[in-house]
Parts: structure tokens; C-alpha cells; sequence
């Protein structure tokens, strides 16, 4: 069943309470100054239940307006509301400021219910709604039904009631799969139990046992219990009043504002991009960098607004902004928030929240704009395009955590992008087609460019090639990147190397020369090879061409590699791994003397090979000797 929250908003002393209690049968003031001075001071919250049977919450808030800062606290969690207007004072200041609150919020919902009809007669009751009429054109309430009620006479609230029952109907139901977000409006220690908090439930659901992260402290606390209005419950959703039990944390480690959450699916910042509206009603227009009060969910900071698209902000008009905090707060695309004049403290503006965790930008970036306004459309395919521009490779998990969008939404959007081929699917990560292409054309380059200065290469090695693309790819990423161009016949993989598609080395006439050359001279060379250096100085080439000479040979199978400075002809490393065997066979094991005399050579050259045939599992050494591992020709 559908979970609502009705909220009250009015002018002081215009019956809000009293309206509440004929509701409900609650009153909800309950602190003793409450009741001494016969206001109410702090946020209220009762049960009600409705004629069709269901339980809505109310939330009921002061109408002083010393005491905005604890209307705001409670209000913004709202569905509908209740604007109460006095019937014997008509509209009044907090009337206005409640109802721009409300409009800017972007309540959409509401019946305005005119109380103490019962004090004045018809005539002037006609008055009155006339009076609201014209207060609430081009509001949000402009064409709601006004509804007149006497709590003392019991008149109009059975109707009231079933007016509510029906607009409820109308109401969207809140996002129930989507992360857990509770902002803290009340903590208090309940003796035996220990720390509880409470607040409305704004997406999500949460159950008994469940570990929770409480922002923006980023402590972990477990819930031991659970009460939607003094009912103990094992699960609550999105939409209900809730009070937590929490185990393992101080009443003190928790403010009002506060945010319980689903671990790591939101992060605290000091920096919101939003759209802001100033009211019109104001004298002034606002310059950039004003300071202003900020009042967002149950907090309330300082923050001060730098103006992205224009050099000041008119009273009636809005603009993109960056809200730069003095304090963390956790914020979600699509939250909305009030900002108070820093002084005197008046509404002047509100606005939605675009990105929650945006990087600092300078004013008049185009680009920082045109993103802001992709946000601002709420295109949710955009927005994980987006995220996939600026991280490049992204996880499913990542995805989620990131953008705060519901799975199903997730999963229909990617389905959409996949088959219209705007992002692709690599091992455990997805990109757009833009990021595929830069990272084709990277590596098409980097081995050409490679080959083009080394003609005796096959291409680059796997790891070289994966430094030129991004770092913010995996392994498992990258080796399913390779796999897809080499499908694509872009590229040809040969164990480590990757080649361009086809390529075939073509050694020119000069290097046919010296590869034959080299060849030769190890061949006849047997187990004692010329190292590098000898045969730079009998070549008379550089180190550089020598490498490319000696990885050519290499790859073709012609030379062994022993070490960075010998390689050993196919044919000569054939007969050691052969003596090798023979020996073993007879003598069980072998030390390098052994090996030395068996090759008749220097231990110059038996060392390393030794050590080769250890690295490639040929032996295994045991203490000064080595015995049979497996051995076999691996060539």
C-alpha cells in the first residue's frame, strides 16, 4: 500500500495543531514550552489513519517565523499539504512565506483548509477565499480545493478526511528500489535501548539486522529496531515516518541533517551544482559569491552561490549555479532546497539540486553549462553517458553508485544504448563508443608509429600498448578490448605481441645480410656463444639495431634468449637441453661444474643456462644442484 506524508504549513497560531489532533486524535506538541506558550516550536508527527484504511503520515510545523529553520526541517519530505488559513485573519506573512516555501519546493499537491469558521460569519468566510484565491494564482494551489473546518464544532473534518483519502490517489509512490536515504530530523537515547533517530523515508527500504552508514561521518551503525509510528516493524519503505534503533552509536555522534544511508552508495560534499529561483517579490537581484542561509532535507549550513551563466541573478529569474558549503551534506540530483537571506533571515530563492558531487568550475564554461543542462532535462540515458565520458571504463556496481539511478532503470538504459551501439560491454566494464574508438585509434597508431621506426618488429607487447591507453583500465577490460579489435581484424595477437592485422615483416636486403651473419656466428659458435657486445664490435651496428636483429631472430625461433646478454642458436640449445636429459637420466642430478665440462664451456655460459632451464621448470634446484623438473623441448 501507497506510503504518504501530509504536511501542514501556515501562519502562527492559525490552527495547524488543533486541525491535526480533529485529524488524527494526536497532539502533536509535545514539549512543555510547546504547550505553556500555545505554539508550536519544534516538528510534530502523528499517524492518520484514512477512511479507506490506509496509515499516512502528518507532519506538523511551526508557523512562527523565529522557528522557519524547524518548518524547513520537516517540510521538504512532504507529499501534500494542508495550507491552514485562520478564517478570522485571513492571509498573513508566514501565509506568503510558507506557500513560496512550498512553491519552490515544488510541492504539487494540496488542499488549503480554512479553520475558526466558527468565529466569524458568511459573509466575511466569502471574504477570506477570495482573499486566498488571489493570493494563490500561478501557485502550485491555484485551482485546489479550498475547504472551511471548525475543530471546536467538529464541522468539515469527516469530509476533510475523505478530500484527503481521494488526492492522495493522485500522488506518485516514492522510489522503493532505489538506496536508502533517511534524513535525521529528531535524535534522542531511549533508556535501555540507547540512540534512536527519526525521519521520513525518502527512497529505499530498510530492515531489522540491516548496517547502515551514517553521513556525513561515515560511521556504520546496525539497526536493531524498527517503528513506523509506535508500531514495530521489520521492514519500512519509502514514503514512511520512521524511528531507528541504532546500536553502536552515541546519541552525540548524530546531528539534525544528518543522513542514514545504504553504505557506499552516497558520498558528503561541499560543492552542489543546482538550478536557482529567486522569488520575485525581492528588491534586488542577487551578485555573485552572495552568501546565503541553505537549507536542504533536515540541514541547514551557510553556503555562498557562484553564479555560473550570468553576472547577477534578478529577482523572478534563475540561473545554473555552484553552491559552495561550509559544511558536508549529502545531496542527489533532484533534491530540493531553500536559500534565507544571511541577513535579516528572509526566503528569497530555492532551487534543485543538478549533481551532488560536481568538481569546482569556473563561471562561463560552456561546457560546464551544456552538462548541467543534460542533467536538468533528466534524460537518464545522458546522465550514464555522462558518466561514462569522464571515467571511461565503469562497472555495473560503479554505475549505480555513481548515478543513484534505480536498477530497472539502469538495465532498460543500457539495453537501449547496447543495441544502438553507443556503449559497448568488455569484460567487466562498459564504454562508450567514442572511449572504443579513441582507444582503436591509440593503438593503431602506437604500432605503426612503433613499426615504423623498428622494421624488424612484429608490433608492441601487450603491456607496452596498454600504457598508451587509459589507466583506468582493468586487466581482464584490456584483454577483452584486444580480443574485440582482433575480431574486428584490426590487429593480430602472437602471444604477447600485438601486430596490425596482416602485417608481415619485410627485412630489407642490408638486414637479410646481417641476420644471416648473426646466424651463422652462433651456430658455429656452439655453447659458447659471442654475447651482445662482441657481436656489435664483429657487426660493427649499434645496440638498438643489434636488439631488433636479435628480437627478429627470436620470434622466428632461430635464437633462444638466456639471458640479456646470450642467446643461443635453436639447433646448439636442442643438443644442451638433449645432454641435459642424458645426464640427468643416469647421474639423477647436476651441478653447474657438471654441466660445464658436459657442454665444455666456461661457467660463464653454464650458469645462465642453468638458471634458464630453472625458470622455464626444465630443473629444480636443491641446495648446489639441480634434478629433473619436467624435462621436456619446450621451443
Amino acid at each position: 500500500m501507497k506510503s504518504i506524508i501530509i504536511g501542514t504549513a501556515g501562519h502562527v497560531d492559525h490552527g495547524k495543531t488543533m486541525l491535526i489532533k480533529a485529524l488524527t486524535g494526536e497532539d502533536t506538541d509535545r514539549l512543555r514550552e510547546e504547550k505553556e506558550r500555545g505554539i508550536s516550536i519544534e516538528l510534530g508527527f502523528a499517524p492518520f489513519q484514512l477512511p479507506s484504511g490506509r496509515i499516512a503520515g502528518v507532519i506538523d510545523v511551526p508557523g512562527h517565523e523565529r522557528f522557519i529553520h524547524n518548518m524547513l526541517a520537516g517540510i521538504s519530505g512532504i507529499d501534500l499539504v494542508l495550507l491552514v488559513v485562520d478564517a478570522s485573519e485571513g492571509v498573513m506573512p508566514q501565509t506568503r512565506e510558507h506557500l513560496g516555501i512550498l512553491q519552490l519546493l515544488q510541492i504539487k499537491k494540496g488542499i488549503v483548509v480554512i479553520t475558526k469558521i466558527d468565529l466569524v460569519e458568511d459573509e466575511w468566510l466569502d471574504l477570506v477565499e477570495e482573499e486566498i484565491k488571489e493570493e494563490l494564482k500561478g501557485t502550485f494551489l491555484e485551482t485546489a480545493v479550498i475547504h472551511r473546518v471548525s475543530v471546536v464544532k467538529e464541522e468539515g473534518i469527516e469530509e476533510l478526511k475523505a478530500l484527503l483519502d481521494k488526492l492522495i490517489e493522485e500522488v506518485p509512490t516514492k522510489k522503493q528500489n532505489a538506496p536508502l536515504r533517511i534524513p535525521v530530523d529528531r535524535i534522542f537515547s531511549v533508556s535501555g535501548f540507547g540512540t534512536v533517530i527519526t525521519g521520513t523515508l525518502l527512497s529505499g527500504t530498510i530492515s531489522t539486522g540491516e548496517i547502515v552508514e551514517i553521513l556525513p561521518h561515515q560511521i556504520e551503525a546496525r539497526v536493531r529496531q524498527i517503528q513506523v509510528f509506535e508500531t514495530t516493524v521489520e521492514t519500512a519503505m519509502a514514503g514512511q515516518r520512521v524511528a531507528l534503533n541504532l546500536a553502536g552509536i552515541e546519541k552525540a555522534s548524530i546531528e539534525r541533517g544528518d543522513v542514514i544511508a545504504s553504505p557506499g552508495f552516497f558520498k558528503a560534499t561541499k560543492l552542489i551544482d543546482a538550478r536557482l529561483n529567486l522569488l520575485s517579490v525581492l528588491k534586488k537581484p542577487m551578485s555573485n559569491l552572495t552568501p546565503v542561509h541553505f537549507y536542504l532535507a533536515a540541514k541547514r549550513l551557510v553556503a555562498k552561490v557562484v553564479l555560473l551563466e550570468k553576472e547577477e541573478l534578478s529577482p523572478g529569474d534563475s540561473s545554473l549555479v555552484q553552491c559552495i558549503l561550509d559544511k558536508p551534506v549529502v545531496a542527489h540530483s533532484g533534491d530540493h532546497f531553500i536559500i534565507r537571506s544571511y541577513s535579516p533571515m528572509t526566503t528569497i530563492g530555492g532551487g534543485v539540486v543538478l549533481d551532488g558531487q560536481p568538481v569546482r568550475h569556473k563561471r562561463f564554461r560552456q561546457e560546464v553549462i551544456e552538462r548541467l543542462r543534460i542533467l536538468e532535462e533528466g534524460d537518464p540515458a545522458e546522465l550514464i553517458l555522462q558518466v561514462l565520458e569522464q571515467q571511461q571504463a565503469v562497472s555495473l556496481q560503479e554505475l549505480k553508485v555513481v548515478t543513484k539511478l534505480p536498477e530497472k532503470i539502469i538495465h532498460d538504459q543500457l539495453e537501449k544504448l547496447k543495441q544502438s551501439n553507443r556503449i559497448l560491454q568488455l569484460s567487466g566494464s562498459l564504454i562508450i563508443k567514442e572511449t572504443m574508438d579513441s582507444w582503436e585509434k591509440t593503438t593503431i597508431e602506437k604500432i605503426s608509429q612503433h613499426i615504423s621506426n623498428n622494421n624488424l618488429s612484429r608490433g608492441l607487447s601487450r603491456s607496452q600498448l596498454k600504457g598508451f591507453l587509459s589507466s583506468q583500465i582493468g586487466q581482464k577490460d584490456y584483454d577483452s578490448f584486444l580480443t574485440l579489435l582482433q575480431k574486428k581484424e584490426i590487429i593480430q595477437l602472437q602471444g604477447e605481441m600485438v601486430s596490425l592485422y596482416g602485417y608481415e615483416i619485410q627485412p630489407t636486403p642490408e638486414e637479410m645480410k646481417m641476420l644471416a651473419k648473426i646466424e651463422k656466428m652462433l651456430l658455429e659458435s656452439g655453447f659458447s656463444p659471442p654475447v651482445k657486445k662482441e657481436l656489435m664490435e664483429s657487426l660493427k651496428i649499434s645496440s638498438g639495431a643489434l636488439d631488433s636483429l636479435l628480437a627478429y631472430l627470436q620470434e622466428n625461433k632461430v635464437l633462444v634468449k638466456i639471458s640479456e646478454d646470450i642467446y643461443y642458436h635453436i639447433e646448439n640449445y636442442k643438443k644442451a637441453v638433449q645432454l641435459l636429459r642424458e645426464h640427468l637420466s643416469s647421474a639423477g642430478e647436476a651441478a653447474v661444474s657438471d654441466f660445464r665440462t658436459l657442454l665444455d664451456t666456461s661457467r660463464k655460459y653454464a650458469l645462465p643456462l642453468m638458471e634458464h632451464f630453472d625458470q622455464k621448470k626444465l630443473t629444480r634446484r636443491v641446495g648446489d644442484k639441480r634434478v629433473a623438473w619436467k624435462i621436456k623441448e619446450e621451443l
